[in-house]
């Protein structure tokens, strides 16, 4: 049945609707098909060029950079392509359905908690790289992944994982972690 009422995307709510019986589908590259993601892909603005963050929208390869450790805070960009046809409900009574479509997700490295996605289905054949923002309010520091999981109605499959880590924390410092330090100035003093 379609879903009514969906709840606010980034939201306990939302996240709560989401299926966490995973199944992994990952393979060697170049097999069947291959899916790169990449981490921060314009961080370089030297390397970005003139293009900013758009340097990797419908690039390939070399138009493109990792960075493996990331600050939280604003949100993540993230490049990914895959040179296969990319599963979607668009136009089908499941279009709302949270649990259908191809989506990236960051989650603790092997936890089923969805940290933050975003749905990457719009275009079913896209040409090159494609880049979304990922929230990353709710990542604290230490070890995350980028999940490509494909949601259908039998579970969701994780065909990537690509590994990142947070530098800088967003949140608070979990108990027994040292906190990060607090800024000298008051809210008063900050133009």
């Amino acid at each position: 049945a379609p879903v009514i009422n969906m709840p606010q995307r980034d939201t306990e709510d939302y996240f709560s609707m989401l299926r966490r019986d995973y199944k992994l589908r990952i393979q060697p590259e170049y097999v069947k098909y291959s899916i790169l993601i990449y981490i921060d892909p314009c961080r370089d603005r030297v390397q970005a060029g003139s293009l900013g963050e758009a340097c990797c929208k419908d690039a390939n390869v070399a138009g493109c950079q990792h960075h493996g450790d990331v600050e939280a805070g604003e949100d993540l960009q993230v490049a990914y392509m895959q040179n296969a046809h990319v599963a979607s409900c668009r136009g089908t009574v499941f279009e709302n359905d949270p649990n259908c479509g191809t989506f990236l997700e960051i989650h603790r490295p092997m936890q089923p908690t969805v940290l933050a996605d975003v749905q990457i289905d719009a275009n079913s054949f896209p040409n090159g790289f494609q880049t979304v923002f990922l929230a990353t309010h709710r990542l604290c520091l230490g070890p995350h992944e980028v999940w490509w999981v494909v949601r259908t109605r039998s579970g969701p499959y994780v065909q990537k994982i690509r590994p990142f880590n947070i530098v800088g924390p967003s949140c608070s410092a979990p108990i027994g972690a040292v906190p990060p330090p607090a800024t000298k100035a008051s809210a008063t003093d900050i133009p």
